[in-house]
């Protein structure tokens, strides 16, 4: 029986941690029932545009999807010229965050392409894999029907329905054997561990929040989702048994969204005695923590959490739509660590309307709440969030250019407030990482929580990134 030779990539980058693609993972097991995939982890493989070029001599691949952040922009127009020369009747395919945010735009971004997905592309992907194994001139008819489909009648782009699979476990687990988590340098989200292996994992999927700087909603929809636990228990047992993994990140949005989910997950993670630590480094929601589940997460494996606290300033909590505030962010802060868990904070400067006086409030509050650690990102006018509809409709947020879509990485500035540079604003975020992290206290923990050699290289590779790399 014939099959389709499939080519999944993940854009080479300069991130802070390097993790298995699990979104990748995913799309694998959606398609290789009836298809021969691989994946290429262009981070961890160094994926220049010559190893590519390479990689397109040697093999031919029916299909290549392409997961994109909108920082990846001028990397993947890279890949798909590539494509396009070496490879001409291969269809491009892209997904992931970017496309999903700016899918009414896409094809003015990359005109080479066939297609694009819009949000979750399990179902939506392995429908078209199979429309084209059958037919490779797609039929109009038949493209309307693949869910979140991107494509385009005479010229103008078509934006099918997306469809959230309410039952995650039908979507089986990310394909660990193709991922290999085992072979994954040390360089964990989150930048610091307490065991190693670490595979990361997604338990939930969906946000009904309203936080105006983010676009996760149109990702993976507002209702969240969830697995069974019987199903995450059975994954982390197969990661623990198979491949050696010790430690165990969850990069949910939303893990402790259902209290009495996490109580299951926690008792049957117990119960089969899987002797793994675990930690959630994506942030989670303060207001959903309380003193007792905090205890059992604890008595289960859980040693460090992360959560958002965005700013300082009770009016610019407001107008982020937090829904938290400054009071309720320090009591739980208080409570996490009176339970024995680190905590991480993760702050946004640069926030449209934000004063100096605004900025300052955010980087004191930093200093009160007794933080183990600190992340603060310049805020980024992500494509399809609410406030940066706002900056486009007031006039304030233009057209932006390659060089723009290439700033939107941690220490970059695309965007600088009204009275602010862009200069002004990357000295800002530097003030607070040197305010937050030159402390005798902070800086001792710092130090003493770095294992070997090779952590020892991580750490400063993410100092040196966080204080130098913008341009």
């Amino acid at each position: 029986m014939k099959k389709l030779k499939v080519l999944l990539i993940r854009p080479d980058s300069h991130p802070d941690e390097l993790i298995p693609p699990i979104g990748l993972g995913y799309l694998v097991t959606a398609l290789r029932k009836k298809n021969r995939v691989d994946v290429l982890d262009g981070i961890k493989e160094g994926l220049t545009p010559e190893k590519f070029a390479d990689i397109l001599k040697n093999k031919k691949y029916d299909i290549i999807g392409i997961s994109i952040f909108t920082f990846n922009v001028v990397r993947v127009r890279e890949y798909i010229r590539q494509i396009k020369d070496l490879s001409p009747d291969t269809k491009i395919v892209l997904g992931g965050p970017h496309p999903s945010c700016a899918f009414a735009s896409i094809f003015q971004f990359f005109p080479e392409i066939d297609w694009a997905f819009r949000g979750e592309a399990e179902v939506g992907f392995a429908r078209l894999a199979d429309l084209f194994l059958r037919n490779n001139n797609i039929s109009k008819d038949d493209l309307v029907t693949v869910p979140g489909l991107i494509w385009r009648i005479d010229g103008r782009p078509v934006v099918n329905e997306q469809i959230f699979v309410d039952d995650l476990d039908e979507l089986g687990t990310p394909s660990w054997d193709i991922l290999k988590p085992q072979t994954y340098p040390l360089a964990p989200h989150g930048g610091f561990f307490k065991n190693f292996p670490i595979a990361p994992i997604i338990i939930t999927r969906g946000c009904p929040f309203s936080c105006t700087y983010c676009a996760g909603y149109l990702v993976s929809g507002k209702k969240i989702r969830f697995r069974s636990v019987d199903n995450v228990i059975g994954e982390i047992s197969m990661l623990y048994h198979q491949y050696g993994i010790r430690e165990i990140h969850i990069e949910d949005d939303n893990f402790t969204f259902n209290r009495q989910f996490v109580v299951d997950f926690c008792r049957k993670l117990k119960e089969n005695n899987l002797n793994v630590s675990w930690t959630c480094p994506n942030g989670v929601r303060l207001d959903t923590l309380d003193e007792e589940l905090l205890l059992i997460m604890k008595d289960a494996g859980l040693y460090s959490i992360s959560v958002g606290v965005e700013s300082g300033s009770a009016r610019i909590l407001k107008d982020m739509k937090k829904s938290l505030t400054k009071e309720v962010i320090k009591e739980k802060i208080t409570l996490i660590k009176k339970c024995g868990l680190e905590v991480t904070g993760f702050f946004i400067i640069g926030y449209p309307t934000e004063t100096i006086d605004d900025i300052m409030e955010t980087i004191n509050f930093s200093l009160e709440l007794g933080l183990k650690r600190a992340g603060f990102s310049l805020f980024k006018p992500f494509p399809g969030t609410e406030i940066t509809r706002r900056l486009i409709e007031s006039g304030e947020l233009k057209e932006m250019s390659d060089e723009d879509w290439a700033r939107f990485v941690l220490a970059d500035a695309v965007y600088a407030p009204k009275g602010f540079t862009r200069e002004q604003m990357k000295g800002l975020r530097k003030k607070a990482l040197k305010r937050f992290y030159f402390r005798p206290k902070i800086m001792f923990k710092f130090i003493s929580e770095i294992r070997n050699l090779g952590h020892l290289k991580v750490v400063i590779k993410r100092i040196y990134s966080w204080l130098f790399q913008a341009k």
